[in-house]
């Protein structure tokens, strides 16, 4: 006989997600890896989720560099999150990301 788990059960928040998407302009050789530590370590702790959807390299980009869309999803756990807390969060991102690494917006 063999053993098996059960799923266990955790609550959904009743506070919404608020997602937001970024495409941005990077050097080719960038590791996705090292964006991602760069984005989680300046999006706050409200970041719930931080996917990249899309990587494209081709006409209509500088060849030295690539674009890279990004999907990062906040909530809080005890609270509706406010355009301006979501807004702080990303433009913290974004700042950090044309300092550290010389990104722009797509």
């Amino acid at each position: 006989m063999t053993k098996t788990s059960v799923p266990s059960f955790s609550s959904l928040s009743k506070f919404p997600e608020i997602r937001r998407d970024l495409a941005l302009l990077l050097d080719r050789q960038l590791p996705v890896e090292q964006l991602l530590d760069a984005v989680k370590s300046k999006a706050g702790d409200c970041l719930r989720d931080l996917k990249v959807f899309d990587v494209y390299m081709g006409k209509g980009i500088d060849p030295q560099r690539k674009s890279i869309a990004i999907g990062l999803t906040f909530q809080h756990p005890s609270r509706t999150l406010t355009e301006d807390e979501i807004n702080a969060s990303v433009d913290a991102v974004v700042q950090h990301l044309q300092e550290k690494y010389s990104a722009s917006l797509r």
